[in-house]
């Protein structure tokens, strides 16, 4: 027998027996035969194809399922199994019934042409076998063998690439093929010109933002620009740039010349725009940086002048004293003003406040013009030159103007400015202080004033840069529109909203209304929140009370476990969890997976610990002996891909929630994230400083369902706020987890995300901080809101229904955009949020947000469950966060990889083995409490309050091995 995989529960959700149904197994007199025919029903039904006759497959999950559900012994499939003519004859029955056809008697044309129109967009193996399989499964087409499958991909998958490669190579001409080729060659230093485009940008400086003009400049030269690649699809570019990012200028030549110069062209296009966004990035990193060491050499400066600032004081308020007098004559004021301080002293400190108010220590941006002028003129030109700006919204074009005008000086020399000079653009408090009393306008002031604009424009979305991923046109985000409306009634559907715009004004509006009645109903006896004249009163919950036999109960089951957990060191852990699951088949070449050897294994491991435990692949080299740091190197370059890594992690995962035991964690269908920094002092763009935590940073975001399975992990800046990347990790994680709801913290909350989760069928169920000072909003005006009604009658807490209704359509694109992988979900939600309220998209998706936050809070108030599961899985978060401290002890915790690709080989190699970890745990407290008995009587159901994380009896550090023979006594 094998095992489901899906738990009992989940088979009960998915296998619905109908009328019909049962009357088909009913025809069948004895039981062994309702019981098979039952049985293979059920497993065509799950898995599309019948089980093997000879043997005959038995899964035992599905074969409990239907004995408990029919009550007949599971033994009686072993009668039923050597009744082969009885097993034949059922499935034929069963597939005239259903209306199944066999794999080998359809067109096979047909399921050609679909896998080579879904390999020509996307290249990962198990994807194109998930989307047959599916396409089967609709059409009533029965799977054949999977090797069978495998091989009709791996035929059309071929096809495909070279069917781009041919597409690509019809488009370049000589003139591209030869610049290619001239950054394969080697330098003088040994180092070809590919080899330094690849180079990670290092921290923002203005030398740093030349090197990325230069590398702009070297791509832009090569022509490579010039090839439209928009018909090919982004994942696959993105694929075969991360290819080109790995081989080395001797391996590209190696190839053929269609794979070489498709390769170079895709990686090259995607390299200009990753260089785009890595300027963008820098270039408002710079300009951080001079307004912040402006504003700190103005503090200093006034610090400095503090003693002659208090003296001036006190002598104009002794002036001031003598005016307001009335006593003293007029005639008398200049004598007695001089009596109080002498002409010469009073002329000294007028120049000082003259110089305060006036001069280049009046405010942060005459200080910046001053002083770091000059370093900014160091990288604008190239700046300007090379940052291809484009109005968002093209009404207001005097940006614009002013960009050309000084790319214009700065490509003459000019220096004077002309009359016209344009400055409507810029905020109002930088216009009164590039103006002087005459109105006149110098250069240094209108130029640092401009790109400040620029930056700001750029950021809150007015601004757009071509070719650029993270901040071009919003309408780069959305999906073909043709592929938009063949799927858009079944987004809809699946998201429970209306297609028919029509519909929206009255869903939402019942929907939120519904929302405060369930609220108004439970306030009489809600002891969490309570509304007075001041506003909401919220108090603490009252813990989850353990009374002193259950807590009894549970401190011995705890050191019953303690007793009896064995003890295990991490490599043989992973050596363990390998032999059932043989996740490290996904890290070998095709040839080793069907073969595979203990040595590759052994290496493959030991590239992860390497990695995982961030201990390098020098040192880890030595600490296991027999795996050198070549094979490991090796493994890390080709082998150790984001595809790899994700499949690996999903078969651990999926195989955590097959576990009996974690269902008393959880089913699966919630789970929370959050970050966990650590030290990154390498001199990098994404280097931040966290001042939380005290260092420079960097983040490992990490996701983790209800059942303790750590699901996805991502790298990112410690400044970058989570929100974002929340989705990432819902829509590209590859298990089967069916994920329903999800916790934040503050940090990984905003309206957008409300909205986002909700067009996507999910909810969202953040734990914001300062709950009670959130707003709530309504759309039904003459509803009655009872105690509530203070705070929605409030002016701005009406929802505008109709810039919803007018974005309905594009809002669904959007999302469905994201789900379907055409762009990056953090990506594209970076840039939403960074627009203003006067971009119509934005604030539709705010609006809509706002709907479902106010339906989020009415709920976090009354509902004492929302509250506690919302808390468990944030604890559950910070116990993995433990574990992951502990695991990465190498380097004292302390990243020291340059490259994105390499931090997210740590932070995904880090998720693996903790993966790995609860696996063994999880199956070894279900071990224990199997079969080791307790003296004390232990209540099974207090098992949800264990842990398979806070235990000691995982070994994970390196083992040190003293010879006996090495000593000498004396």
């Amino acid at each position: 027998m094998t095992t489901s995989d899906l738990t009992y529960h989940q088979l009960a959700s998915k296998i619905r027996f109908s009328k019909e149904d049962l009357e088909q197994i009913m025809q069948r007199r004895r039981a062994h035969n309702r019981l098979g025919f039952s049985y293979q029903l059920t497993f065509v039904r799950l898995h599309n194809r019948f089980p093997q006759q000879r043997p005959l497959e038995v899964i035992d999950d599905i074969l409990t399922f239907v004995s408990i559900r029919f009550d007949t012994p599971t033994g009686l499939i072993y009668d039923y199994s050597q009744r082969q003519k009885t097993v034949s004859e059922h499935q034929e029955q069963i597939r005239s019934y259903l209306g199944l056809m066999r794999f080998f008697q359809t067109d096979m044309k047909l399921i050609e042409k679909f896998i080579f129109e879904q390999a020509c967009r996307l290249e990962q193996t198990h994807a194109l076998l998930a989307l047959a399989k599916e396409f089967l499964r609709e059409r009533s087409i029965l799977e054949p063998a999977d090797d069978t499958l495998q091989r009709i991909i791996q035929k059309q998958r071929q096809g495909a690439q070279q069917h781009i490669q041919r597409m690509v190579n019809r488009l370049l001409r000589n003139n591209h093929k030869r610049a290619m080729d001239d950054l394969l060659i080697l330098g003088n230093g040994a180092v070809s010109p590919l080899q330094e485009l690849k180079q990670s940008p290092n921290r923002a400086s203005s030398s740093s933002l030349l090197r990325l003009t230069t590398k702009l400049k070297i791509i832009a030269a090569s022509g490579i620009l010039e090839i439209d690649l928009s018909w090919l699809n982004n994942n696959l570019q993105r694929s075969m740039a991360r290819y080109a990012r790995r081989l080395t200028a001797t391996r590209l030549r190696e190839l053929t010349e269609l794979r070489r110069y498709t390769t170079l062209t895709c990686f090259l296009q995607q390299l200009y725009r990753d260089t785009t966004d890595d300027m963008v990035r820098m270039f408002d990193k710079v300009m951080n940086q001079v307004y912040n060491r402006s504003q700190l050499a103005l503090d200093n400066y006034q610090r400095s002048q503090r003693k002659s600032l208090r003296v001036s004081l006190h002598t104009f308020k002794g002036i001031a004293d003598i005016i307001l007098n009335e006593s003293i004559k007029d005639s008398a004021l200049r004598r007695r003003i001089f009596d109080r301080v002498g002409k010469e002293e009073l002329t000294t400190q007028t120049n000082q406040i003259e110089s305060w108010l006036n001069g280049k220590y009046n405010n942060v941006f005459s200080l910046l013009v001053n002083t770091r002028y000059a370093y900014i003129r160091q990288f604008a030109p190239a700046l300007l030159e090379h940052l291809k700006l484009e109005l968002e919204d093209s009404r207001d074009n005097n940006l614009m103007n002013a960009v050309e005008l000084l790319r214009s000086m700065n490509s003459s020399g000019k220096r004077k400015l002309p009359d016209d000079i344009p400055i409507s653009f810029m905020p109002k408090a930088i216009k009164t202080l590039i103006v002087d009393d005459n109105g006149n306008i110098e250069k240094p002031s209108w130029e640092c004033a401009l790109l400040t604009s620029i930056r700001d424009h750029i950021k809150s979305g007015n601004l757009a840069v071509r070719n650029s991923k993270r901040y071009g046109h919003l309408d780069e985000f959305f999906m073909p529109e043709e592929n938009w409306k063949s799927i858009r009634k079944d987004f809809f559907r699946r998201a429970g909203f209306p297609d028919d715009v029509s519909e929206v004004p009255a869903f939402l509006t019942r929907r939120l209304n519904q929302a405060f009645d369930d609220f108004l109903s439970r306030l009489p006896e809600n002891r969490y929140a309570r509304i007075d004249e001041s506003g909401w009163r919220l108090s603490r919950d009252v813990a989850e009370e353990t009374d002193a036999d259950d807590y009894q109960n549970l401190k011995e089951l705890h050191q019953h476990l303690a007793t009896h957990m064995r003890i295990i060191k991490l490599p043989q852990l992973l050596v363990d969890v390998d032999n059932e699951l043989h996740f490290s088949r996904y890290f070998m070449s095709s040839a080793q997976q069907e073969k595979p050897d203990t040595e590759a294994v052994c290496e493959i491991l030991a590239t992860i610990m390497a990695h995982g435990c961030n201990v390098g692949s020098y040192t880890m080299s030595h600490l296991i002996e027999g795996v050198s740091y070549h094979r490991i190197k090796h493994i890390s370059d080709w082998f150790l891909t984001d595809e790899a890594q994700r499949t690996a992690l999903s078969q651990v995962v999926n195989a955590i929630s097959r576990l009996d035991i974690t269902q008393a964690w959880g089913t699966g269908k919630t789970s929370s994230s959050d970050g966990q920094r650590f030290t990154l002092r390498r001199n990098l763009l994404q280097q931040t400083y966290s001042h939380s935590f005290n260092d420079f940073a960097l983040e490992f975001y990490s996701f983790i369902a209800d059942n303790y399975a750590p699901y996805y992990s991502m790298p990112i800046e410690c400044t970058d706020r989570d929100a974002p990347y929340v989705l990432d990790g819902l829509l590209y994680n590859e298990s089967d987890l069916t994920l329903e709801e999800h916790y934040t913290d503050t940090h990984g909350y905003t309206e957008i995300n409300f909205a986002a989760f909700a067009m996507l069928g999910r909810r969202f169920a953040p734990r914001i901080r300062g709950l009670q000072k959130q707003r709530v909003y309504r759309i039904d005006v003459d509803k009655d809101y009872g105690p509530l009604a203070s705070f929605v009658n409030q002016a701005g807490r009406t929802i505008h229904l109709d810039w919803i209704c007018e974005q309905w359509d594009r809002l669904g694109h959007f999302y469905a955009s994201l789900e379907n992988g055409h762009t990056t979900a953090s990506i594209a939600l970076k840039r939403l949020n960074g627009y203003s309220g006067k971009n119509h998209f934005y604030r539709a998706n705010r609006e809509l947000g706002r709907i479902f936050k106010t339906e989020h809070i009415l709920r976090y108030m009354s509902d004492k469950d929302l509250r506690q599961r919302t808390q468990r899985g944030l604890l559950k978060s910070e116990q993995l966060h433990s574990l992951a401290r502990n695991l990465n002890y190498g380097q004292r915790g302390r990243i020291n990889k340059r490259d994105w690709l390499e931090q997210r080989n740590s932070s995904s190699c880090l998720t693996l083995i903790l993966a790995c970890i609860i696996y063994w745990q999880a199956k070894e407290i279900h071990r224990v409490l199997l079969e080791c008995p307790s003296e004390v009587d232990l209540r099974p159901e207090l098992v949800e309050h264990i842990s398979p994380i806070t235990w000691d009896n995982v070994i994970l550090y390196g083992e040190y091995v003293i010879d006996r023979n090495w000593i000498q006594l004396p």
